[in-house]
């Protein structure tokens, strides 16, 4: 996998979410504050972990947010539903960069490059990734 994928164009990414823009997540401006958009980024990326068998109970894994690089784009309102596109960057033996698209319609919002660690329930040590889980995030 390379990290050159454009996180601004929507068919870059396999995987989507949906959101919808509270009047909660308003900065004082009225734009959706940045706090709010590092939310949906989460949302987006759970639902995908969720959808390959992580964050369950009886998973023996779990992801740790290692580090999170954010580039905003465009101004985003208040009432819209947005989609978040989720795709693999890189993976490693337990790490993983996870490359995430908030779009307004076709309109890239922010972009975000998420560095997660798989780790092991009872030991909170790296883990390697799950099969699942990289077969999701390789390139389709």
């Amino acid at each position: 996998m390379s990290d050159s994928k454009d996180l601004t164009n929507p068919t870059t990414f396999q995987f989507w979410w949906e959101e919808r823009v509270r009047f909660n997540d308003l900065d004082a401006l009225g734009h959706v504050n940045n706090n709010a958009l590092g939310v949906f980024f989460e949302q987006a990326r759970i639902a995908l972990l969720q959808s390959v068998g992580g964050f369950r109970d009886a998973d023996e894994w779990t992801v740790v947010l290692a580090r999170s690089l954010i580039e905003y784009k465009a101004e985003l309102l208040y009432p819209n539903t947005v989609r978040i596109g989720v795709c693999g960057l890189r993976l490693g033996t337990s790490s993983m960069t996870i490359g995430v698209g908030i779009f307004l319609g076709d309109r890239c919002v922010a972009t975000q490059e998420a560095v997660c660690v798989i780790v092991d329930k009872t030991t909170h040590r790296p883990t390697p990734i799950p099969e699942s889980l990289r077969a999701a995030l390789a390139p389709a």
